[in-house]
Order: C-alpha cells, then structure tokens, then sequence
C-alpha cells in the first residue's frame, strides 16, 4: 500500500501569503544549521522520509518566509520526489514559484514530478510555465522534464502528442539515450524495424550513458525482426557479455541459435 506522506504539505495559501513578508537571511540559529545540514544527510541516505520530517519541523512554526525557508523548500521538495509522492512535490515547486523569485526550473521540477505521477497534461502546463521564463531551454531541469512529459504522454496512449515533444527535445540538441529508447520502444511496437534501429544507433552515439543497456537489447531486437539472425545473435551475446545474462536475453539467444 502506498504510504501517504501528504500530511506534510502546509497550505499553499498560507506560504504565498507570508511571501510578500519575504526578508533576506534571518537570523538563523546554529540550531536550525544543524538540523538542515542533518536533513540534508538523511536525503543523500536515501531516508527520505527521515530527511521530510528534518524539513518540515524546520519550516512548521515559520511566521515569515526568509531565504532559509526557501532553501529548505527546495530540499523538502526533493524528499518528496525521492518518495515518489510526486503531487506533493509539485506543490511544493508550486510554493516556491510563488514565494520565491520567478524561475523556470520550478516549473520544469514541477513538470517532471507531474509527469512522473502520470499527469501529462498537468506537467504540460507546469512545462510551458518553465519555457515561458526560459526561451532557450537552459534552465536546470529542462531536458528532464521534456523526457518525462514525452515518456508519459507514451505511457497515457497519446502517441502524436508525444512525438512531438521528443521533436523538439530533439532539435534542441538536449535529448539523452532515455528519449531514443523510448521511440525506438514505439517504433518496435509498430513493427517499424527500421527507423526503430536508427534511434538506437542515435542514442549509442550519444555521451549519455543512461539507457546504454536498453538501447543495445533493443537495437538486437530491431535486427532479428529485420531477418539478420545472426546479427541479432552476435548482438544479443555482446549484450550478455557487458550486461549480464537475463532471461529475455538468453530466450532470445536459444532463439535465434536454432535459424
């Protein structure tokens, strides 16, 4: 059962309303340093839960919203993500695109956690936010965010809307191997062998090393499909050899062995 970690979240209104009360550095305990540099080692752990209670114990009793709070909404909002409460962490981005100055990145991280809890046209929006600050796409999180939204718009049917999202990560010269993996993955499904083999020998040519494995499994399946077997095979084995055998791999070996 999913855990709910949704009583973390303090009001929206309450935080935007404390903005226009927005201050520069408070004086700010060597209390409250400790427990933020201990929440922050809880986060790079992996105890995401732990690191959200360091949090929001440090924000709860805020009558006013300095630097320091704003500092550890960014943290907060990461503990959430690593949770996988990903409507919490878009509201948190939410709060700090009011509370804070004008960023694109709250917009894509907002996207990006959207996306991820399978809301395509919610990131969409939180996406347009983001670019409407950030014409040229530099912002911190702008290639992650764009993948997420193609990978759910995939994952909710909406192929064409999709396509043209990874088009204009695409020529934005920002896509990784995790974006031509999952058109190759499309393409395979529709029995498009060809162009689904250009997309993985795009991606393999990239630096991005992400989605490497699945991009080289794939590119063997394009060729068995395509009737060059012992391709496949020689691809299928190399495979093995880098990644370790798996089940679908070695089916897919004592497959092709008998063409």
């Amino acid at each position: 059962m999913k855990q709910n970690f949704r009583k973390h979240l303090r009001p929206l209104a309450v935080l935007a309303a404390a903005a226009v009360l927005l201050t520069g550095c408070k004086g700010v305990t060597e209390e409250e340093k400790a427990a933020r540099e201990n929440g922050i080692a809880l986060l790079e752990s992996g105890d995401y839960e732990g690191a959200l209670d360091q949090f929001e114990a440090l924000i709860q009793d805020a009558d006013r919203v300095t630097d320091f709070e704003v500092d550890i909404l960014k943290y907060r909002a990461e503990a959430e993500y690593g949770l996988k409460d990903y409507e919490a962490a878009a509201h948190t981005y939410d709060i700090l695109s009011q509370i804070d100055k004008e960023r694109a990145e709250y917009g894509y991280f907002a996207a990006l956690s959207l996306a991820k809890a399978g809301d395509p046209a919610g990131a969409w929006e939180k996406l347009e936010q983001g670019r409407a600050l950030d014409e040229d796409g530099t912002a911190p999180g702008f290639a992650e965010a764009m993948t997420a939204v193609g990978e759910a718009y995939l994952d909710s049917g909406d192929q064409e809307r999709a396509d043209a999202v990874y088009t204009e990560l695409i020529q934005s010269g920002k896509a990784g191997t995790s974006v031509y993996n999952r058109l190759a993955m499309a393409e395979i499904k529709a029995g498009d062998y060809e162009t689904a083999l250009s997309y993985c020998e795009t991606g393999l040519a990239l630096s991005d090393r992400t989605a490497v494995r699945e991009l080289k499994f794939n590119q063997a399946v394009c060729f068995e499909h395509l009737g060059q077997y012992q391709k496949a095979l020689e691809l299928f084995q190399a495979y093995t050899e880098e990644f370790g055998s798996d089940e679908a791999a070695e089916h897919e070996i004592a497959f092709l062995k008998t063409r």
